[in-house]
């Protein structure tokens, strides 16, 4: 994950002009809280690779890993765009967990429209629905469908610093 914030950012550069481009945005979706860095690649491109951590003490330690790439319409003030997001959800049980032993590993793959407001070249706030589709593993009964595919809607509110 280094190397590929690395990478991004190192492209970044190429792509540079007088405004901040990359950021450290807050997300909350649902009851889940998250932190992705926004990069944009070009004028009307960005990456947004994203992490959350939930941690139970004797139950079980959860990471959600992802990838959002967002094609901007306009930048100007209020931004739509439409999103392609990819991501995974692992469940690792705790050693004192006798009810769960196998590590769980969810496939989310989704598609959103949504907008960022421009409050500054440093700040932004955004809303984003969504249209998913998740892959549960066989053992995991994150999405009520242990081994099944669901589709779901849902939405996320972001609020980001740009550097």
């Amino acid at each position: 994950m280094i190397i590929f914030l690395g990478f991004l950012l190192s492209a970044n550069m190429l792509f540079s002009q007088n405004t901040p481009r990359v950021g450290l945005s807050g997300t909350v979706q649902s009851d889940q809280f998250g932190i992705s860095v926004p990069v944009w690649l070009s004028e009307n491109f960005a990456l947004a690779p994203s992490i959350g951590i939930l941690y139970a003490e004797k139950v079980s330690t959860d990471f959600a890993i992802g990838l959002a790439s967002r094609f901007y319409f306009s930048t100007e003030g209020l931004a739509p765009y439409f999103a392609l997001n990819v991501g995974t959800a692992i469940k690792i049980p705790s050693d004192d967990n006798i009810m769960e032993e196998d590590i769980m590993v969810d496939f989310i793959f989704g598609l959103g429209y949504g907008a960022e407001y421009f409050i500054s070249d440093h700040f932004s706030l955004g809303v984003e629905a969504q249209l998913n589709l998740t892959k549960s593993d066989e053992n995991s009964n994150r999405f009520g469908n242990p081994g099944g595919v669901n589709i779901n809607t849902a939405t996320m509110i972001t609020a980001t610093i740009y550097f």
